[in-house]
Parts: C-alpha cells; sequence; structure tokens
C-alpha cells in the first residue's frame, strides 16, 4: 500500500511538470539560433552530428545557407554558399539536400527560383580544404522548370534513403485554382509533382523504374495531382514520404506514399482539394486517386491557412515518440504530431503548440521544419529563429522499491526514487535489488547449526546443473575431519540444490546435486560451496542446517568390509537396531545411534 501511494505521488510530479499527453514524454522547445533571414529548412550531412545547415530563403535577393556549430554554440559568420534568387513572397532560395555520398564527393543540391522566376536544381561541391565553404564555381544545373506564376514553386528536395534517387516536390505552377490544370497533365508538364530521378552522373536520368518510363508521361515523375507541397520528407528509417500539401481554402493535407510504392500515385488535385470535391470537370473518376491521411480545415480560430509539413522523429532523447510525424500551420503557428497506421489513417493525434512553447521567444510563421544528424527535429520561424524540440526534461527509469516508472530525475528524487540515468528505459527486473551471494565469488558464510536464506531477486548462473535456473550461493568450512551434514528445506517452493568443492568454471564439476540432504566426506578446514534455485522459476525462503560429524577408524561403521562407508553399512545397521551386530563401532555389545553417528563420521572411502 504504502509503495502504491508512493508511485502515485511521483506520477503526480510528472504532471505537474508540464501538461500530460498521450504521446508519452512531454515536450518543450528551446531557441537555437536568432538573427537568420527567412529560414525555411535546417539539415546536415549523413553522420555528421556537429553542424546544423540552415537554408535562408533571401535577404534581398540573395538566398544562402548558414552553418551552426553545435561545439562552439555559434552560427557562422561566413555562408556556406549564396545565390541570387527572385524576389517575390513565395520565390528564393528553397531547398537543399546533401548526396547520400557527401562525405566521399562533396556534392550537394539546392532548389530555388532565379532572376527571371523559374525553379532550378542545382549541383554544388563544398572545398575540399574547408568544410564550411561551398566552391561556387562548381555549380551544375541539374533541372530547369518554367513558372507560369510567382507562387507555387514548392521546392522541396531530398534523398530517398531506400533508393537512393533525388525526389524533387513542385508547385502547380500558381495562380489560384490551378487554372493551367497542371497538376492533373503528365505530359511536358513538371508542376504540381514529386519528381524522381538519378544525379550520381549527370545529366541526370530517369530511373527505368519510374511509372511514366516507355509510356505516356514525363518520366521524371513519380507521383501527380500536388497544389504546393510545402516541406515534404522521408521517414529516416523506413523511407516512407510524407507530403504537406497547401489547400486552396477550404482544406490543408498530409499524404503518406509507403516505402515500396510502385509510384504514379495521383493525389487528386486540382479535382480535389483534400477529400473534398474542387474541380471535377475533365476528371478521372475518384477511386483512381489516393486521398491524404490527415487533414484539417482551413480558417477557423485560432486561423490556420497553411500547412507546413515536418519529419518523422527518429531521434535519441526522446525515445517513446520514435515514428512520431510534426507539422504545423504558418497562419495559426500550432504544431502538431501523429503516427501514420501504415494505411490510409493516423493515430495519436497531438496539438503540441502550448507544450512547445520555447524558452525565449515565440514560435510563430512556421516556414520550415527539419532534423540533424542524429535526427533531433527543429522548427524554423520566418522571423529569423530556430527553435529545437526537446524533452521537457531528460526522463529515466526511476525505481520505486521494485516498480519502475520513467520520469524526470529530480520528479523521481523528490519523491524517494532511485534514478537510473537519462533515457534509460523501464525493462523487466531493472530495479530489483542486487543481491551479495548472486554468484560464487561473493558466497554468504554459514554458521554451524541453522541458518536462512533468501532466493527472491536471484539471477542464473552459467551452468545447468540439475537443471537450477536462478541462485544464490553460501560457503561452509567444516570444523572436523569426517563428514558434513548437510539438510536443506524451502518454504513454498521448490529449491534444488548442488554442493561444490570449488566454484565450477563450467557445468558438471558439482560433488552432489539435486538432493535435500547431503552427507559429504571432509577434513577439517575444507570449505564447500552451496548453491541454491529452483528448476522451475521459483523463488522463496528457507533453511539450512549444517554440521560436521568427527569420524574415528577410518573404517569404522564398514559393515560389509568393502573398505567404504555407505548407504549399505546404514541398512545393515538399521537391520540390527537394537541388536548385538559386528557392526557394532563402540563395543557397547547393541547397535544404537551411536553407532550410526560413528558411521557418519567416516563417510565414504576408507
Amino acid at each position: 500500500m504504502i509503495r502504491t501511494a508512493m508511485i502515485a505521488g511521483l506520477s503526480m510530479l510528472a504532471v505537474a511538470s508540464a501538461p500530460a499527453l498521450a504521446g508519452g514524454t512531454t515536450l518543450s522547445s528551446e531557441r537555437l539560433i536568432t538573427g537568420l533571414a527567412r529560414p525555411v529548412m535546417v539539415c546536415a550531412p549523413p553522420g555528421d552530428t556537429d553542424r546544423l545547415f540552415v537554408v535562408e530563403q533571401r535577404s534581398g535577393s540573395t538566398g544562402r545557407i548558414r552553418i551552426f556549430d553545435f561545439d562552439s554554440n555559434q552560427l557562422l559568420s561566413t555562408p556556406f554558399l549564396s545565390v541570387t534568387v527572385s524576389t517575390s513572397s513565395e520565390q528564393g532560395l528553397l531547398g537543399m539536400a546533401f548526396h547520400p555520398n557527401y562525405a566521399d564527393n562533396g556534392y550537394f543540391f539546392i532548389n530555388y527560383t532565379n532572376s527571371s522566376g523559374s525553379t532550378v536544381i542545382s549541383r554544388y561541391q563544398v572545398y575540399s580544404s574547408n568544410p564550411n565553404l561551398a566552391n561556387p564555381s562548381s555549380a551544375q544545373t541539374v533541372l530547369t522548370i518554367s513558372q507560369p506564376y510567382t507562387n507555387h514553386n514548392g521546392g522541396w528536395l531530398a534523398f530517398s534513403p531506400v533508393d537512393g534517387y533525388l525526389y524533387i516536390g513542385t508547385g502547380d505552377g500558381g495562380s489560384g485554382g490551378d487554372p493551367g490544370n497542371r497538376a492533373q497533365d503528365i505530359t511536358s508538364q513538371l508542376n504540381g509533382k514529386m519528381l524522381r530521378i538519378d544525379v550520381d552522373s549527370l545529366p541526370y536520368s530517369s530511373p527505368p523504374d519510374n511509372p511514366f518510363v516507355g509510356t505516356t508521361g514525363d518520366e521524371e515523375i513519380w507521383a501527380y495531382g500536388l497544389r504546393n507541397p510545402w516541406r515534404c520528407a522521408f521517414d529516416s528509417l523506413t523511407g516512407d514520404l510524407y507530403m504537406a500539401d497547401v489547400g486552396q481554402s477550404s482544406r490543408e493535407e498530409v499524404n503518406v506514399e509507403p516505402a515500396g510504392s510502385d509510384g504514379g500515385i495521383n493525389y487528386g488535385w486540382r479535382c480535389y482539394e483534400g477529400n473534398s470535391t474542387y474541380n471535377t470537370s475533365g476528371c478521372p473518376s475518384s477511386s483512381t486517386m489516393v486521398f491524404p491521411v490527415h487533414q484539417y480545415n482551413y480558417g477557423g480560430s485560432p486561423y490556420r491557412c497553411s500547412i507546413t509539413g515536418g519529419n518523422v522523429y527518429r531521434g535519441n532523447q526522446i525515445p517513446d515518440l520514435q515514428g512520431t510525424y510534426f507539422f504545423g500551420d504558418y497562419c495559426s503557428n500550432q504544431i502538431w504530431s501523429f503516427r501514420w497506421d501504415g494505411s490510409d489513417g493516423i493515430t495519436q493525434l497531438e496539438d503540441r503548440t502550448s507544450e512547445l512553447a520555447p524558452n525565449a521567444g515565440a514560435i510563430g510563421s512556421i516556414s520550415g521544419f527539419g532534423e540533424d544528424g542524429a535526427g533531433e527535429i527543429y522548427v524554423c520561424d520566418l522571423n529569423g529563429e530556430v527553435f529545437k524540440i526537446i524533452p521537457d526534461a531528460p526522463t529515466g527509469a526511476c525505481c520505486v522499491g521494485t516498480q519502475c516508472v520513467t520520469l524526470p530525475q529530480s520528479n523521481c528524487e523528490n519523491g524517494g526514487g532511485n534514478y537510473l540515468g537519462d533515457f534509460v528505459t523501464c525493462e523487466s527486473g531493472i530495479c530489483d535489488p542486487e543481491l551479495p551471494n548472486d554468484d560464487c565469488d561473493n558466497p554468504t558464510i554459514l554458521v554451524t547449526g541453522n541458518n536462512t536464506y533468501d532466493s527472491e531477486y536471484a539471477t542464473d548462473s552459467a551452468y545447468s546443473d540439475c537443471g537450477i535456473g536462478s541462485d544464490i550461493w553460501m560457503s561452509y568450512t567444516v570444523e572436523c575431519t569426517g563428514s558434513m551434514l548437510l539438510q536443506i528445506q524451502g518454504d513454498f517452493f521448490n529449491e534444488v540444490s548442488a554442493v561444490y568443492a570449488v566454484c565450477p568454471s563450467g557445468t558438471g564439476q558439482m560433488e552432489a546435486c539435486g538432493e535435500s540432504s547431503y552427507i559429504v566426506p571432509c577434513t577439517e578446514g575444507d570449505t564447500f560451496l552451496i548453491r541454491v534455485g529452483s528448476d522451475d522459476g521459483s523463488s522463496g525462503q528457507g533453511s539450512m542446517l549444517v554440521n560436521c560429524v568427527p569420524g574415528s577408524d577410518p573404517c569404522l561403521g564398514d559393515c560389509n568390509g568393502d573398505d567404504t562407508v555407505n548407504v549399505d553399512d546404514v541398512l545393515n545397521m538399521i537391520a540390527n537396531y537394537g541388536q548385538p551386530s559386528d557392526c557394532d563401532t563402540n563395543g557397547d555389545g547393541i547397535i544404537d545411534v551411536n553407532d550410526l553417528l560413528d558411521l557418519i563420521g567416516n563417510w565414504g572411502p576408507c
């Protein structure tokens, strides 16, 4: 009852520290960077946990990539790269992706709108002599897409962790309502699409398994029917592709394409906005389309108007959020999370906005998300700030007696618990006390006479003698030459025991096992090890009676003359008990208990 009350109290401390959510660990955020020019995403080269690269949409007509150094906790003053961009509201430097072999080839790719407003995909290379500076002369144009209007440029690009190809999200070309129906047009029209190309060598090529290779349709197209995918992301573990698509005036949506997809999916725009009809003139049947796994209404209070897609959490600091997708809304400044159910729905939808209130500043105008080299997630504020999503306080296993709960360290210790460390998870038996006699090298010393033992919380030794599993060890040093008498009893559990002369190095090195009583020949000063456990996983308390019976004539008690005192001689004495016999060891003319004690004292070979 006391233990239950203590755990309840600790749980209340956890609730008091931050709002409780179904997702487990409560979250917060910390402001990492300020003073940026319209940041829209962050990323890191594969395996690089020392730096965070920040994409600035533009300052005037210059888009820049900046580097935040984790070791110095500083934003480097010299940009990694600067490019000239167009300057309308949705134009600029919009995306960046590192080649999977960046550590060897130094290649990275950017997505921007040039001075004429066209979308340009370019490849650059880092200076071999300076990892914090790109070579502007290394630029090679990969792909150019003309844009009929200044809005709906998409801008995202990334390499799939599954197939290694470069994926590029494009908007429908802009204006409103897709007047050219570009998102549904798959011939000579790359707007409103998800493209997939092979850039291991330039000029690029279209992978042979792209859905429109060798048939009607542009070979670069992987999927279509997108309005303005503003921030997509691969799940870095599974390769599933999450696409947040900005709506017209009714629905904001998230689509998920499984890693095993064959491509060619039509996500519905402009025929549908989310799962709501928009303009079905000339559209194929809705049965040929895939609808979002999640959508929310445009408008409301707070006013929602433009989804900003995020990332699937695969970091280490918040283990219970593994596989959780984060996203936000640019206008309402709200942030949500959910888990995709692997089909056409989601679970654990959470509004994280209040929970993620930062330690400084305020998250507003959510323009992008991103992840560092360790999989931790960041939020970009178009007003010039970057925030990191963190656990409200690190949590770990907290032992309250033998029960384990997951709590922050301060909550655990303030409630009288034993904190085992940040991010340590509760596992079976983790809070069980360590027994001092749990191994052969540290046995409990027995005294002559009655002793007690307790095998609860025992762990397994490496030896399988008599099927003993979890065990404890005792030792007894005999005080006579003769026979050690040992009797073991378990209270309400099926004890199994074994006797050893030394700590075993393997199975089968015992003197005897599987009995409840033992008679072991001994010499004064011998030390025996007694191992007690069970063969069915049970444990409990018990008693152990041990003493030494001195011997006299080495063969005193050898009634049958076979030079060994053993059970046959005991049977002989019992058969003649109370009568004269040649087995009379003390010469009093009758077999009685004194003769039996002499026999036992000489147990074993003469």
